[in-house]
């Protein structure tokens, strides 16, 4: 009887820790399940991390390439339509921050990284053409003062008729609101306020170009959100569709801002002064299409007013520009022989900069214009 009894408590003794490992087993399991869960929502919720901005809400910023994905520091010039070297971004829909002025003022720990701005001044490199410069990676060697020489096949009227538009293929691309010296990590220089971003910059060129008797339509649709692929040819759309509606459009002006170096680097601000004051550089690009594999059989037209126009603004305010970009390209300015696209600034310069030199660039523009009408 002793014996049996002893028995039973040895096996319930044995029961008794199987079901102990069984409900061990069991809690591991189910812990892990609700952390699995806790990530995902973490993950459902990344949206919000940069809607909001830099709010309270401290997602994880480690991304896969199938979740949200904007591009926070693309060079405008990546994507390019209609070309079949132009790089594919991977980007899906996103929501695009609303910097406020308070940004680069609050909301930063005190431990949050401060990388360097290098502030510069670019006025050389490539060939020299009369007052100014001109990078050449187009692979061909051209004469370069002969299409200077030439007069722009741009037809400018003395009536109140709209002569140039003023676009932006990339609308949300901002500036820094404040000449601070360095940007915080978590700089995020794109906006859909239209008082931060780049359209501040083409308002200038337009007010310029109408104070001086030039008509000017300024396009501010966002061709860049909710997707960043595909803005090219949405911009295309929206300036076909002007030029159906205004015919007499001789100009059409695609203004960016660029971006250059990295935060681990140092990212490059360059910058001229005109009149004791500090303003952005600009970079003028050309396309060329010399073995019509693009395309763009007036590229040689839209070379000549690039040239003049880049010669305009250097006479006008020296320092204002970068050496032309001339590159085997198109970037939409087949579409009239009047197009270029213009960088002014980089993401580091200040908004206030970058409006300064939009204006001595409608001061450039209208006088080429002007003169172009004699």
């Amino acid at each position: 009887m002793n014996v049996i009894t002893k028995k039973k408590i040895i096996n319930f003794s044995c029961d008794t820790l199987a079901l102990l490992f069984f409900f061990i087993a069991a809690s591991c399991i189910i812990l892990k399940l609700q952390s699995s869960m806790i990530n995902f929502q973490s993950l459902s919720l990344l949206p919000a991390k940069f809607i909001l901005f830099r709010g309270s809400f401290n997602a994880p910023v480690t991304m896969s390439s199938n979740e949200f994905n904007p591009p926070p520091y693309i060079d405008s010039k990546t994507e390019q339509n209609n070309s079949s070297t132009a790089p594919t971004i991977s980007s899906g829909n996103f929501s695009l921050p609303d910097i406020s002025e308070s940004d680069e003022e609050e909301k930063h720990s005190p431990d949050e990284k401060k990388c360097k701005i290098i502030e510069t001044h670019i006025s050389s490199g490539g060939e020299k053409c009369e007052n100014f410069f001109v990078k050449n990676s187009t692979g061909h060697n051209f004469n370069l003062l002969e299409y200077l020489a030439k007069s722009p096949e741009v037809h400018i009227k003395n009536n109140d008729e709209p002569q140039v538009l003023i676009m932006h293929t990339h609308t949300s691309e901002a500036y820094m609101s404040k000449d601070t010296g360095f940007f915080y990590e978590s700089f995020y220089p794109r906006s859909l306020n239209d008082s931060k971003n780049v359209t501040q910059v083409g308002k200038a060129v337009v007010e310029s170009l109408k104070k001086n008797g030039i008509n000017a339509i300024h396009c501010t649709t966002y061709h860049d959100n909710p997707t960043y692929n595909g803005s090219y040819s949405r911009a295309a759309e929206t300036i076909k569709e002007n030029l159906r509606k205004y015919p007499s459009i001789q100009v059409v002006i695609d203004i960016h801002r660029d971006s250059m170096g990295s935060k681990e680097s140092g990212k490059v601000k360059p910058t001229f002064t005109y009149k004791d004051k500090k303003a952005s550089q600009m970079m003028i690009i050309c396309g060329c299409d010399p073995d019509k594999t693009l395309g763009f059989p007036n590229w040689e037209k839209n070379l000549v007013l690039a040239l003049k126009l880049q010669k305009y603004c250097e006479t006008l305010f020296p320092g204002i520009t970068r050496p032309l970009n001339f590159s085997k390209v198109k970037y939409n300015e087949h579409l009239t022989p009047g197009s270029l696209l213009i960088e002014v600034g980089s993401d580091v310069n200040t908004l206030q900069e970058s409006v300064y030199t939009g204006s001595m660039l409608g001061e450039s523009l209208s006088k080429l214009l002007t003169d172009l009408k004699k």
